[in-house]
């Protein structure tokens, strides 16, 4: 591969080519002059670039795509403002931990803080969000630094990987000329080719977390005197930990509060002691009080449920051990009495060994939990059955229940993710399921499905709410210009259906309706089309499966709207909560511990 003459030129062709050989296979390009030649330095490999016309759209995309392939996506964008539309999406990364390197162009040092045109300052722009940041030397014909940036770039894939891993920004000042436009259109019209060598420039071992023996016996010490203990798995779990954590609850005979983006609620591990519906259950004062656990392991981040984190922060137990990576602190009620830095599978595997192999704990208390859990999900799934008004906690489960094994289940913040965790009960299939619960925002939401779907050959799907979809309208670009095979079910009840469950509803009808409940009066099938989207309305269950049906089948980008009403949905879930709490009122299980 011939070096470029430009000095921009071969330092954005020695970062690509760094990325390209520490396993960079994707970079995510949104148009603008100053990014010019690290655009051309991507052409000339073989990382494939997805062009987004909008910063904001393009870096929630680029997070989907990261955290289905678990490598880091680049972000290419020009310099000024553009730059700081990354923002929301660099936040929502760095909290929930998917590895973004973020290049912004910029001006050279001796343009900035003059009023020069398309300058503002990018320097750590990102705050504490970003790992890692810095401000690239500009490249010079005057000085080799061609180490520097290969060494730059090997770095940046490393600390974008953790742990934690996250966002890296990496801002770029280049002078003009930024390429030689004669020596770039020659080298563009030769195949793209990888780089000769496929060993980076610097090859960084990752490191491997593991807990001393000592800190093992003193946890198994610690739960072993507490039969009466509960294992709760929050959004980060992954899949591959789901049968560790299950074989620990056996043999300690504890129930695993699972929330539904944990990969404990379906797939098909041992589901036995599995309580999915603790929401509900957790509301209920009288079992609160009776069932306070005296040990607590939690795993990945803390749950959607707000009953359970009640539920947690009753009181403070004298054995709360939270299992996490370093660099990570998933305890917003100030409950851990112990960090575990491990990852779950051998924290798992070690507390289990130090137990000792002999026979699993037999416990009334989680025969109790598992009980009283499956009673309230029984009436839940009836009351469900028999609902034939588009009432928007069924949407999840129906969606569910006509997703191939295999699928992906992104949802929506606000009611979406909480109606999956009520009315959603745990199954044997083999399902993931994602949502952006770093910053919990609706920004970003469809971006982020979007990136997901492209990394994936299995179906996609995203219920989402009518303010997500209109907060991501730049998103239908992407769709309209690259092959997304991504179904979005749009549940439209006119405004913000979150506000009418929180105490701003009393507020009296004017001022609600005007600040909270924001009705828009728009439906979304000319903003469909703007994503050469097929679309269909689904007034009925009927007409719901038949269209997801349909959009399974034909793949490409799908929407289907379902039109809702907040007051109505408000006074089904209560409804549905009330008599599921009827139900465990009236229940007495095997025992009589609940």
């Amino acid at each position: 591969m011939t070096t470029p003459g430009n000095a921009n030129s071969r330092a954005a062709g020695a970062m690509m080519q760094e990325f390209e050989c520490s396993g960079v296979t994707d970079a995510c390009v949104s148009p603008g002059s100053r990014s010019t030649p690290l655009v051309t330095a991507l052409l000339r490999g073989s990382i494939r670039p997805w062009v987004v016309l909008e910063e904001r759209s393009g870096g929630f995309f680029a997070m989907g795509l990261a955290r289905e392939t678990r490598r880091p996506v680049i972000l290419v964008c020009t310099s000024g403002t553009a730059a700081a539309n990354y923002a929301p999406a660099v936040a929502e990364a760095s909290l929930s931990r998917i590895p973004l390197i973020v290049l912004t162009a910029d001006r050279p040092p001796e343009a900035r803080d003059c009023r020069a045109a398309q300058t503002i300052d990018q320097v750590r722009m990102f705050g504490s969000h970003a790992r890692w940041s810095v401000d690239v030397a500009a490249p010079s014909d005057g000085t080799d630094l061609d180490d520097y940036y290969r060494t730059l770039a090997c770095r940046a894939v490393s600390v974008a990987l953790g742990p934690p891993a996250g966002p890296v920004h990496l801002n770029l000042p280049m002078r003009e000329p930024l390429i030689d436009v004669a020596e770039e259109a020659e080298a563009l019209r030769a195949p793209a080719r990888r780089v000769e060598s496929s060993r980076p420039y610097v090859r960084v071992a990752p490191a491997r977390t593991r807990l001393e023996p000592a800190a093992i016996r003193a946890i198994a010490r610690e739960i072993r005197e507490r039969p009466r203990g509960v294992i709760v798995c929050g959004p980060g779990v992954e899949p591959q930990s789901a049968s560790a954590i299950a074989a620990l609850a056996e043999r300690l005979g504890w129930p695993i509060l699972a929330d539904p983006l944990s990969g404990l609620r379906f797939g098909g591990h041992d589901r036995r002691l599995v309580v999915d519906a603790y929401d509900v259950l957790l509301r209920d004062p009288g079992f609160v009080e009776r069932n306070q656990p005296d040990a607590v392991l939690q795993f990945g981040d803390p749950p959607v449920s707000k009953a359970l984190g009640q539920f947690l922060s009753y009181r403070r137990r004298d054995c709360h051990v939270i299992v996490a990576e370093p660099g990570t602190w998933p305890d917003p009620f100030y409950l851990a009495t112990e960090f575990a830095r491990s990852d779950a599978p051998g924290f798992c595997a070690s507390i289990v060994e130090e137990l000792g192999r002999n026979q699993p704990a037999s416990s009334h208390w989680s025969e109790s939990w598992i009980a009283v859990s499956r009673a309230i999900r029984n009436a839940l799934d009836r009351m469900l059955a028999a609902e034939t008004t588009m009432f928007e906690g069924k949407v999840v489960t129906e969606l569910l229940r006509l997703l191939p094994e295999g699928s992906l289940l992104q949802v929506g913040n606000s009611m979406p993710v909480r109606d999956l965790d009520t009315f959603a009960g745990h199954c044997g299939r083999a399902l993931e399921v994602r949502c952006n619960r770093g910053a919990n925002g609706i920004d970003g939401v469809l971006s982020t499905a979007m990136g997901a779907a492209a990394a994936r050959r299995a179906p996609t799907a995203l219920v989402l709410g009518d303010l997500s979809f209109l907060h991501d309208l730049p998103a239908l670009h992407i769709a309209a210009r690259h092959p997304i095979d991504l179904l979005a079910v749009v549940i439209n009840n006119d405004g913000g259906g979150i506000f009418s469950f929180l105490p701003q509803a009393s507020l009296g009808a004017d001022a609600f309706e005007t600040f909270f409940g924001t009705p828009h009066g728009l439906n979304f099938e000319r903003a469909a089309a703007l994503g050469s989207a097929h679309y269909a309305r689904a007034d009925s269950w009927e007409s719901f499966n038949c269209a997801v049906e349909a959009a399974l089948a034909r793949r490409g980008f799908n929407v289907i709207e379902i039109p809702g009403n907040r007051a109505q949905n408000l006074k089904a879930h209560r409804q549905a909560i009330a008599k599921a709490l009827d139900c465990l009122r009236e229940y007495q299980p095997p025992g009589g511990c609940a």
